[in-house]
């Protein structure tokens, strides 16, 4: 939601609607809180977005958009056929770094690249988060009809720090195809 944009449309006469303006900046910019034992306002706003205009704020409104979220606009969502993409974490003990492996399956002929986006965080046993401990941007060149493996590393240091009792670490990796700016599903 706090990616979301505005957009301005005009009802016609046949009932169609026509879209006259979309405003991708205007949600989001400030997300306040009360700061704790004082009356004073905390700003929490990279804590639940990417800064504004990023290519990783526009990958996740794309993401959620594929995943459910409703968008009259006439912009193309559905996930890419074209190219698929899994994501494994290595097998290791807490306190030890690991590698999450990302990879991308190029299932034609042609040439792609892939802009995507890692996202590491502590959740509560809850299901809530507490905090992104880790966020990583990469870009991936695929060959046709070839696959290709991408290792991000997660050192101890990035999470041990910020690891609680009963809690987990949660990744979440998203990707678009720069070609067709189709997301990867």
């Amino acid at each position: 939601m706090v990616n979301s944009d505005v957009v301005y449309s005009k009802v016609m006469k046949n009932a169609e609607k026509e879209v006259k303006y979309v405003d991708k900046t205007h949600i989001g910019k400030l997300i306040l809180t009360k700061e704790v034992g004082t009356d004073r306002k905390k700003d929490v706003t990279e804590l639940y977005k990417f800064q504004e205009g990023t290519e990783e704020e526009r990958l996740a409104l794309d993401t959620a958009l594929m995943y459910g979220v409703k968008k009259p606009v006439t912009q193309d969502i559905t996930p890419s056929t074209e190219v698929d993409m899994d994501f494994q974490v290595e097998d290791s003990a807490i306190g030890s770094d690991f590698k999450v492996n990302v990879t991308f399956k190029n299932n034609t002929k042609n040439r792609y690249t892939v802009k995507s986006y890692l996202s590491g965080s502590i959740v509560f046993y809850t299901g809530v988060s507490k905090t992104e401990f880790k966020n990583h941007s990469f870009d991936v060149r695929l060959e046709p009809a070839k696959s290709q493996t991408t290792e991000v590393l997660i050192k101890a240091s990035e999470y041990m720090s910020r690891l609680l009792e009963q809690a987990s670490l949660h990744f979440f990796v998203t990707a678009r195809n720069n070609e067709t700016q189709k997301i990867l599903g």
